[in-house]
């Protein structure tokens, strides 16, 4: 049985983590016996919400009293880099929230620590796991499509989500905390999906604006295109819109993909549709199952000693481009994914 801690008792732990680390499949695997938190409101919510786990204000206080198996890192970016270390050089094995870190500036140093560890390492890239992006993939891969020549995502929020209350309730929108606005919350999700579907880009282009939201800190709308040979993938997301949706849609040489929220279409070159029922990924409610496979994955990697740096690379990766986009913005040109 793994004893794991949940670093940071905030929303996404709450709401995510701690209801998939808890399933009854979970349960006979692993258990959540401690919580690190450095908040009061958030370390008194632990007793009632995880019995019997112990209580730390810091990681190293819990490191000295009682080290776990693993770790489950579910606080802001800016913290990451340092708990990354701490457990690395501890062996302890690493559940960790997207982004890898809040710079690419630190991103070098924390990808050395974790190639150089012996530990499992599993950033949270949960939409790897959902049925859509799943069938997606299968789809493109079987080569349904034929040749992907343009795949858009499109991602509609009002605002950005509210951390808790008991910490920094605005904490995504300081970009010392988070690493930046719309482009590293929710377009890190798609960074790894391009990986996912595609593999890397050879150029990347982006314009980054605050529209709506000027009391943000960082922008709230965020236009990336990422190029390969044959394909140009767009991935347009804002904090400024009036609802919320996602929609998306792949066209090839030999059929298209379309998505509105709760129908995958798929389209014959010679006019057939094909209706794929999906369940509408804007609820926060599926986020759970993801949750679960992928500490499902995490476990798998920690029992059989699959340490590779797969994932690692994955993570940095999601980094590059989160800069490369930042650094298109800025300077208005197509950068190289050298």
């Amino acid at each position: 049985m793994l004893r794991g801690a949940i670093i940071g008792l905030g929303n996404i732990a709450l709401r995510g983590h701690v209801p998939a680390l808890t399933t009854e499949a979970m349960r006979a695997k692993l258990t959540i016996s401690a919580v690190v938190d450095v908040t009061a409101h958030n370390r008194d919510q632990a007793a009632n919400i995880l019995p019997g786990a112990g209580v730390y204000t810091t990681l190293d206080e819990l490191i000295r009293t009682d080290k776990p198996d693993f770790v489950d890192i579910c606080s802001p970016p800016h913290t990451h880099a340092e708990y990354i270390r701490a457990c690395a050089e501890n062996n302890i094995h690493i559940l960790c929230e997207k982004p890898l870190v809040e710079s690419f500036q630190t991103v070098e140093q924390t990808v050395r620590v974790l190639r150089n560890s012996d530990v499992a390492f599993v950033p949270c890239h949960q939409y790897k796991y959902s049925p859509l992006w799943r069938t997606i993939r299968d789809i493109i891969a079987a080569g349904k499509l034929g040749t992907v020549t343009l795949a858009q995502f499109n991602v509609y929020r009002l605002q950005a989500d509210t951390g808790t209350a008991g910490w920094n309730p605005s904490w995504r929108t300081s970009k010392q905390i988070s690493g930046g606005g719309i482009l590293v919350d929710t377009g890190a999700h798609y960074f790894y999906l391009a990986q996912y579907f595609f593999g890397l880009p050879e150029r990347v282009s982006a314009v980054l604006r605050t529209l709506k939201h000027r009391e943000y800190g960082v922008e709230d709308t965020a236009l990336v295109t990422l190029e390969y040979p044959s394909t140009l993938m767009q991935i347009n997301l804002t904090w400024a819109a009036n609802q919320r949706a996602n929609s998306v849609y792949i066209a090839g040489t030999g059929g298209s993909l379309s998505y509105d929220g709760t129908r995958l279409v798929l389209a014959g070159s010679g006019g057939g549709e094909q209706e794929i029922p999906m369940p509408n990924v804007s609820d926060k409610n599926q986020y759970i199952t993801w949750y679960e496979a992928l500490a499902g994955e995490f476990v798998r990697r920690i029992e059989t000693g699959q340490f590779s740096n797969d994932l690692v690379d994955e993570a940095y990766h999601v980094m590059k481009m989160l800069d490369l986009s930042s650094r298109s913005s800025e300077t208005g040109e197509i950068l190289e994914y050298a």
